[in-house]
Parts: structure tokens; C-alpha cells; sequence
């Protein structure tokens, strides 16, 4: 029965990282900065684009998080109408006592 508790016990962090909302490609418990491609309704696939946009979010000791992340805000803030490609960048450090998550996008 101690041998049953404990597996389970080491398997909890696998069942905690696959429940979170957006899937992060690679991930360190000290540090993580990786980037990867999003998705998103109507993106038209082409490379490039005339006007880029930014957006990120950050949160602290996993108790605070702020800031807007999205694709729309991205666009909005760049007058993007037209989005050609986007891409995510997650940093973290020390299993999540600081992270950030960045969207960048380009786009007409």
C-alpha cells in the first residue's frame, strides 16, 4: 500500500502540468524560455507580414498574475486587421516564482 501511495505521489506533478489551458512545448523547473507557434481563427499562414504587434502577461510566486496576452490585444494596439502569423514565448524561472508569456503577431 506505501509503494501504491508513493507512485501516485510522484506522478501528481504529470497530472498537474498536462491540466493547465495552453500547451508549453518544453519545460525546466529552474528556467524554461521557449518559443513556439500559435494558432488562430483566420490566419492566413503567410510568411511575414508589413506590421508586427506585441502582448504579454507576467505573474509572480504563482499568487499574482497580470497583463493581456491575447491576440487581439496585439492587433489592436498595432492596427492589425489582417493577422499573417503568430507566436508564443513562455520564460519561467524557478518552477513559476516568476514567469511571463508573450504573444507576437504579424500581419496588414
Amino acid at each position: 500500500m506505501k509503494k501504491l501511495s508513493l507512485a501516485g505521489l510522484l506522478a501528481l506533478p504529470l497530472f498537474v502540468g498536462c491540466s493547465g489551458g495552453f500547451p508549453m512545448p518544453a519545460d525546466g523547473l529552474l528556467f524554461s524560455s521557449v518559443r513556439a507557434p500559435g494558432w488562430y481563427p483566420g490566419v492566413t499562414s503567410e510568411v511575414g507580414g508589413a506590421k508586427t504587434g506585441h502582448s504579454e502577461a507576467v505573474g509572480f510566486v504563482g499568487l499574482i498574475a497580470v497583463g493581456d496576452a491575447s491576440v487581439e490585444k496585439a492587433a489592436e494596439e498595432n492596427g492589425i486587421k489582417k493577422i499573417h502569423s503568430i507566436s508564443h514565448k513562455w520564460t519561467k524561472i524557478l518552477g513559476g516564482l516568476y514567469w511571463k508569456f508573450e504573444t507576437d503577431i504579424t500581419g496588414e
